[in-house]
């Protein structure tokens, strides 16, 4: 039987079986049951048709939006685009004059922006339904802050509130148990990211400016330093008589003229690096993509160890994710490339502190909390239940106390 079959009965229909005062058994007719029948199973085919219609997912039942508000809804032109034109709005002074109004900084609400745009569809910005506490916690901010902030957006053309939030109605809280099994009375807000026509043409405009400059300052580069398009000053254009030269001057032949046993010949012991700081660099690759082109996993390593991270206590999965909540924190965002990957990440990891418990460790110790919680119960409800008089204990009580009421009564009755 389904888990939430039992809940559906009750809900839907009635008991078919009545005790009458003199004991007998009265059925109802077939037409009464097969009324009730029929408006369980349209009761259930509602449901359903709720839970379709308004393409539910995720752990949380979402409130569905009107078609017509949906279709009139512009959709966003990519989360790191969205993003680029939340900041270009925010620094104008538009932005700073609705965040000053609302009484939030731009920070926040590019941070509050960040946190939105990692809940949206990939692919239409919508379908932002995370609840204020859960964008919050991400962000690093207040509850507070996260409504100024969602404000804000609205009322800079960014995003668009699709449905408020509220408690659900009897067939909403059915749909939502038979989407997540779970039993849910309230439902939050429903976002959409939008990229207005003028802010998108705005933030082309400005990359387009940014490239033609960026196009200057090399061909500048180039006209005051001619050897950017020629060969080097050093490149060697005869082979032979430089080859000699340098063969002349190499630091080995001068060591072998001098009795020295050549470097590459001397026994290097160098210790390996330990395999969890290997592991950890490699699960860092994989988690921050932006790091990929930093080379050989040994340059990121010695990054790792330099920055004081174990790799017993911090895995690359965690040094990951503390690495984009301080992104979110500080309202910035990951750069799509990086000419210098492994600087970026030599600087970012000083910003940190990684003395603290890593996300793992505090998971284990949470775990280990509830594992205790629950040992501590389970002994509990052994206690009481050992505690608890067995019915041949129960009977014999009775028996003895009966006893000593009657001999009690013989007493009083000689007296």
């Amino acid at each position: 039987m389904h888990p939430n079959s039992a809940a559906h009965t009750a809900a839907f229909s009635v008991d078919s079986v009545q005790i009458t005062p003199a004991g007998e058994v009265s059925t109802t007719s077939d037409t009464e049951w097969e009324a009730l029948v029929s408006s369980a199973v349209e009761r259930v085919n509602h449901v359903e048709r709720l839970n379709a219609e308004s393409e539910q997912r995720g752990r949380s039942w979402s409130l569905p939006v009107d078609p017509g508000r949906q279709a009139s809804t512009p959709a966003w032109t990519g989360r790191s685009a969205w993003q680029s034109q939340v900041r270009q709005v925010l620094n104008s002074p538009t932005g700073r004059d609705v965040c000053r109004r609302f009484q939030v900084s731009t920070e926040f609400v590019f941070a509050v922006a960040v946190t939105m745009a990692s809940f949206a569809e990939r692919s239409t910005g919508r379908r932002v339904c995370a609840a204020r506490e859960t964008i919050a916690h991400r962000s690093g901010v207040s509850v507070s802050v996260v409504k100024r902030a969602r404000r804000a957006l609205q009322e800079l053309s960014v995003a668009r509130e699709m449905a408020r939030g509220r408690y659900l109605r009897a067939d909403e809280s059915y749909a939502a148990e038979c989407h997540h099994g779970r039993i849910q009375r309230r439902a939050a807000s429903v976002w959409a990211l939008t990229s207005p026509k003028s802010l998108v043409i705005a933030v082309g405009r400005a990359v387009k400016k940014l490239s033609k400059k960026v196009g200057r300052s090399e061909k500048a580069a180039r006209s005051s330093y001619p050897q950017l398009r020629a060969r080097g000053p050093l490149s060697p254009s005869r082979g032979f008589k430089l080859l000699s030269l340098v063969r002349d001057l190499s630091p080995n032949r001068a060591r072998a003229r001098a009795g020295e046993q050549p470097k590459s010949a001397q026994t290097l012991t160098r210790q390996p690096r330990p395999i969890d700081l290997q592991r950890t660099a490699a699960e860092l690759l994989v988690h921050a993509s932006v790091f990929e082109s930093a080379g050989h996993i040994g340059a990121v390593c010695e990054v790792l160890a330099r920055a004081g991270i174990d790799g017993n206590r911090w895995s690359g999965r965690d040094i990951a994710a503390e690495l984009t909540r301080d992104t979110q924190q500080r309202g910035w965002i990951w750069p799509q490339h990086l000419e210098r990957p492994l600087g970026y990440l030599r600087w970012r990891l000083t910003q940190i502190d990684w003395t603290r418990p890593s996300p793992s460790e505090m998971a284990q110790k949470a775990a280990q909390e509830a594992r205790q919680r629950i040992a501590d119960r389970d002994a509990r409800l052994s206690r009481r239940d050992r505690a608890v008089a067995t019915p041949g204990h129960r009977e014999r009580c009775k028996k003895a106390l009966a006893s000593k009421l009657l001999e009690r009564r013989k007493a009083d009755a000689h007296i």
